[in-house]
């Protein structure tokens, strides 16, 4: 849902598209909320039932019993860089006095302590290499905080028409069709992802805004800056959306064929209907008098009482030709009590070229 918002391709990461709007994950709230239930686990009265049930799923898993609750609560925050035994909200010095929070205040430290420890494990120290895309907006698009949070983009903060928001942040999070991206699609290796434009360089998002010299004038006309990161936090955020939106026209534009001049719809729809014209059969003229007798003749007869199917006198004789052919044949190439029991069986088709007697009653 968040992704209709700057209409964004189902291959953008979700993480990508949390970060443009700065909005914790779905993952952020399944911790706060086990951290929390933890808490109030923990601060029960020892005579309720949920904290003895509690106690009970922890020594199972102190015993080794890795099926139990507790085992499996622990081991999904050690995924996720929590310990259950020191959660948020961490004291990180012993010596420091501590303070009593209410529980609108620890709420808000928790989640924030999430927040941070998410971002950190995400972006800033991953344990595994990102993803091209990810990487990409980490370097050019990504702002993080002194405090170590994501900041909203500034056309997020920017009252934009539909049309500029979607173009500046599909330009973000690399959901245009630039060749960078359309290569990445096709197979393509990067370095030869070339501009069909300029055909100079790689079509990056850089080179797209910053580089091109196809746009040079929309360039001075806009007052775009020199790099990609001051254009996406430049105060007029309008003015860079109308430069994007004019760039794409003029991209468009530039890679249409030339010798197809354009169609207005009414003859679009003309051609259309002129075309299936072509294609319609003449009307059918049905059979003839000697075609309708032949097919007739061809036809079996219907009987009165018709129970199993009858064969034409022709197959018959075609039947029992190839079966005497056949007997012939294994009388000369199988042992003789081997003949004799074939023989001894009845013929094919037996049940129909000797059907047994109608029943009267």
């Amino acid at each position: 849902m968040i992704s209709r918002l700057i209409r964004g391709k189902p291959s953008i990461p979700h993480d990508i598209i949390r970060a443009e709007l700065a909005a914790p994950p779905m993952l952020v709230e399944a911790l706060f909320q086990t951290v929390c239930l933890l808490h109030r686990l923990q601060s029960m009265d020892t005579e309720r039932i949920a904290y003895r049930a509690f106690q009970a799923s922890r020594d199972m898993a102190l015993a080794g019993d890795t099926s139990s609750w507790y085992a499996q609560t622990r081991d999904w925050l050690a995924h996720h860089g929590f310990d259950i035994d020191r959660i948020p909200p961490l004291q990180y010095d012993s010596h420091a006095p501590t303070y009593s929070l209410s529980h609108q205040e620890r709420n808000r430290i928790i989640r924030q302590e999430i927040w941070h420890t998410y971002i950190q494990r995400t972006w800033l120290s991953p344990r595994d290499t990102l993803p091209p895309k990810m990487l990409y907006y980490r370097e050019h698009f990504l702002h993080i905080s002194d405090e170590g949070f994501i900041e909203i983009p500034r056309y997020m903060q920017t009252y934009l028409p539909h049309q500029l928001r979607v173009v500046v942040g599909q330009l973000r999070v690399s959901s245009h069709q630039l060749e960078i991206e359309r290569g990445r699609s096709r197979g393509v290796p990067r370095e030869e992802r070339w501009c069909p434009v300029c055909e100079t360089e790689v079509e990056s998002e850089e080179h797209f805004v910053i580089r091109c010299p196809a746009y040079v004038d929309l360039r001075a006309h806009f007052q775009i800056e020199e790099t990609l990161q001051l254009c996406m936090t430049m105060g007029d955020q309008r003015r860079l959306g109308r430069f994007l939106a004019a760039a794409y026209e003029r991209r468009d534009r530039s890679l249409q064929p030339t010798h197809q001049p354009r169609v207005s719809t009414q003859q679009t729809i003309t051609q259309f209907f002129q075309r299936a014209e072509l294609h319609q059969r003449g009307p059918s003229i049905g059979l003839t008098l000697h075609q309708a007798t032949t097919q007739r003749a061809r036809r079996r007869p219907r009987m009165g009482r018709y129970h199993r199917p009858r064969l034409y006198q022709e197959d018959i004789s075609c039947i029992r030709t190839a079966y005497d052919h056949m007997m012939e044949h294994r009388r000369t190439t199988t042992p003789w009590v081997v003949f004799l029991q074939e023989a001894l069986r009845p013929p094919p088709m037996y049940h129909i070229l000797h059907p047994p007697p109608p029943i009267h009653r």
